[in-house]
Parts: structure tokens; sequence; C-alpha cells
């Protein structure tokens, strides 16, 4: 043998014909119908029923000396109790809220809304970003940290609700 064909031996590229070809097309086709039905379906899905909101309060979050998450009612501008200590629950939803709001050119001067809805769930919700979080997902003990930020509203000293 030569050098030259050697060399061009160890060049070639294997060449994909007959029923290998013809696997590898219907695969990209079935992908592509399987998507487009996906799709299909997706749409054709009802929407979910829009719940009565029994509760709702507008909340500022800012982050506080020693990793404490600070709260402020934007309404009346009252402070209420810090989120402190093993909250890492309610620090990573806020953090995320608070990141998507910075991509889409928000501020943390604007407030979140924190809603009760008529079947007794929490959702959070950022009116700039239009992303909302059902806190309900994340169990109980996660849930009872937005919880208490209802419930500071309702009850004054004396026992009588505000």
């Amino acid at each position: 043998m030569t050098e030259r064909s050697i060399s061009t031996q160890l060049v070639s590229r294997p060449q994909v014909e007959g029923w290998p070809l013809a696997a590898l097309a219907a695969l990209m086709l079935g992908s592509i119908v399987l998507a487009a039905v996906g799709q299909w379906q997706k749409r054709q899905q009802p929407e979910l029923p829009v719940l009565a909101v029994l509760e709702t309060r507008s909340l500022v979050f800012l982050d506080g000396p020693g990793g404490d998450v600070l709260i402020r009612d934007a309404d009346s501008g009252e402070q209420l109790p810090p989120i402190t200590g093993e909250a890492g629950f309610a620090r990573g939803v806020l953090r995320s809220l608070a990141q998507a709001r910075l991509r889409a050119g928000g501020g943390a001067a604007q407030p979140f809304v924190l809603n009760r809805q008529a079947d007794d769930r929490l959702i959070l919700a950022d009116p700039v970003t239009g992303r909302q979080i059902d806190l309900a997902t994340f169990g109980p003990t996660n849930v009872a940290v937005f919880q208490s930020l209802l419930e500071v509203r309702t009850s004054s000293p004396s026992g009588e609700p505000r």
C-alpha cells in the first residue's frame, strides 16, 4: 500500500444510507409530531377557576442585619416582626422573586402582595413580574412563616381586629 491510500482511509467518514437514514428521519419527524400534539393538548386544557381573595396585604421585604429579612406593610408603613433564624424557605422564595423582579427592571421598594384565597391557600404575588407562588405547595411549616404576616394585622393587643 502506498502512503497516500492509507491516509485517505483514515480520514474517510462513514456514510449513513438506507434504513439507518430512514430511522433517523422517522425519529426526528416523530419528535416534531409529539411536540405539536403536546402544545395542542396544552391549549385544550380548561383554565383554572379564579377563587375569591379573602385577605390581602402589600408587603415590602428588605435585607436586614445578620441575614434577617425586614418586613414593612406597604400601606400603613407598620414595621412587622422580621424573619429570623432558620427560615431558609422564606428567604429562598423571596430571593427568587426579587431576582426575577430585578431582571424585569423593578426595584426593592415596590411591594409584594400576600393573598389568602377562599380555599385557604396563601399566594405570594409580584405585581411587577406577574409571578405568583402558591405557598401551600411547600408544606404547613413553611406556610406558617407567611401566615403569621396576615395574623399580625388582624389582631391587636386588646384582641380586637383592627
